[in-house]
């Protein structure tokens, strides 16, 4: 309601100023509402600004952690890889050494058994067969030995089975002492 000094002024109450302060009061009522509606519309906008770049930030730490991630994961992969290879050259150049001293073995053995009778004959085949496990680990690495074992025991399954329970027993019966 905003003052008119044209309106006709009620003949019941004498009041003119008062409707005039009544007029005044709502015009600054209005101007105020008007001022805490505009302070609330920027708070609001400010409020959503900020949760705006508050959320790009955490985006951009989890792509930076997940980027992290990934280097790390990659890093550990390559280590790993390291790892196992490496392994797998030390265990290769132990089956070497031990296929060597298998073979020394059987030289030493035929050099001091009898060479006639039959200690001789079962040094010799026992020679033999050394020298013959020496060159087999000498001349193959771990994943064809892997496959020749495969093979065997897919050939001989019943023994091969006979095999690790007496293996088994004999380790846990020695494990015992």
């Amino acid at each position: 309601m905003t003052y008119d000094p044209n309106r006709p002024l009620n003949p019941t109450i004498n009041a003119t100023a008062t409707e005039r302060q009544i007029d005044t009061a709502a015009e600054h009522a209005d101007s105020a509402i008007d001022s805490t509606a505009e302070k609330a519309k920027q708070l609001v906008h400010t409020a959503s600004d900020k949760a705006a770049d508050a959320a790009h930030i955490a985006a951009d730490k989890a792509s930076e952690l997940k980027d992290k991630a990934a280097h790390t994961t990659a890093d550990l992969k390559d280590k790993a890889s390291s790892a196992a290879s490496q392994a797998a050259a030390s265990a290769d150049a132990a089956t070497t050494t031990v296929g060597e001293k298998m073979q020394d073995a059987a030289t030493m053995l035929r050099e001091k058994a009898p060479s006639t009778g039959s200690v001789g004959q079962a040094a010799s085949a026992t020679a033999d067969t050394l020298e013959r496990a020496g060159s087999y680990l000498q001349e193959k690495d771990l994943p064809s030995m892997k496959a020749d074992l495969e093979a065997i025991i897919r050939q001989h399954p019943t023994e091969s089975l006979l095999i690790a329970f007496g293996a088994g027993f004999l380790l846990a019966r020695s494990s015992r002492r």
